[in-house]
């Protein structure tokens, strides 16, 4: 038997598609119920530009690294002039040397998409390491390949990459304690820390697990939604971005938006769409 909600999700289907074919540029997104069997692709397996959403990959196998000894957040950083990079963040704009656990390099990483952090943290994690615990865990066509900032790596097109649903795949796996417990947990405690990408942005009353990325044509945010019943992970990728970066921007949130406005009714509403009284809200369909 079909659930009665089904035609509710096509409904969205057709929806996100109609933002995508609009979009100036091109989109990819992915959308998955963590706790059911719903999901619908854009450009679901096509290959995006990552910008700083692999920071998330970055992390998971930096806190690996560390669960395992090898590793200690801890360890105090002197960041000094010769590992300063440019771009997003604020550590190459201090004035003087300042000294920082790797756990707060960490956090800037992920909060402030700080580029100079991320260099460090790549270098930790290792990039042929990173991509190996990548493959441990299915992902076959996401790739770290290059510091942030690395125009030469850039121009060889020796880019990090992704597609929607492998980065849905990856958040997957740690909402369900991959690639350990431990390490799953405290990163998405992180990564629900504030950011400025359009998935927290759109959503502020939620909580939110995500990371967003953006280069020049480029905008990307991934990120999981813990609502009560009908928890999901999305993501949203573009490249080739015509016109103002803050159009592309505005139709990310749109997209966020769109998604978010039928997964919060599927959650507060009966499979027959009634709506549903609070009392009962942390009981998934699944339970009834």
């Amino acid at each position: 038997m079909t659930e009665p909600s089904t035609s509710f999700w096509q409904r969205l289907e057709a929806k996100v598609g109609t933002l995508c074919s609009t979009f100036p540029g091109v989109m990819g997104v992915f959308v998955k119920e963590l706790e059911g069997a719903n999901s619908l692709a854009v450009r679901g397996d096509e290959v995006f530009p990552m910008a700083s959403t692999i920071k998330i990959h970055v992390l998971t196998r930096l806190l690996l690294r560390a669960e395992r000894g090898e590793l200690d957040l801890d360890q105090k950083i002197a960041i000094t002039p010769e590992i300063l990079a440019r771009g997003s963040g604020v550590l190459a704009h201090l004035d003087g040397e300042v000294e920082l656990s790797l756990l707060d390099l960490a956090n800037l990483m992920i909060i402030v998409s700080d580029n100079t952090a991320t260099n460090f943290c790549i270098d930790l994690a290792g990039m042929a390491e990173t991509n190996a615990m990548l493959r441990d865990l299915g992902l076959t066509r996401t790739m770290l390949r290059r510091k942030m900032e690395d125009q030469a790596s850039v121009a060889r097109n020796e880019e990090n990459v992704a597609t929607p649903v492998e980065c849905v795949a990856m958040l997957e796996h740690l909402y369900r304690g991959k690639p350990t417990p431990g390490v799953a947990e405290k990163c998405l405690t992180i990564l629900k820390k504030p950011n400025r990408g359009p998935i927290q942005r759109s959503l502020p009353n939620e909580v939110v697990a995500s990371k967003p990325g953006g280069m020049t044509r480029v905008r990307c945010d991934a990120g999981i939604v813990f609502l009560p019943r009908h928890p999901y992970a999305l993501a949203v990728m573009t490249k080739y971005g015509l016109g103002n970066p803050l159009d592309a921007e505005y139709a990310v949130l749109e997209v966020v938006r769109t998604v978010h406005e039928t997964m919060a009714a599927l959650d507060d509403s009966s499979l027959f769409g009634q709506g549903i009284s609070p009392l009962f809200l942390t009981q998934r369909p699944s339970d009834a």
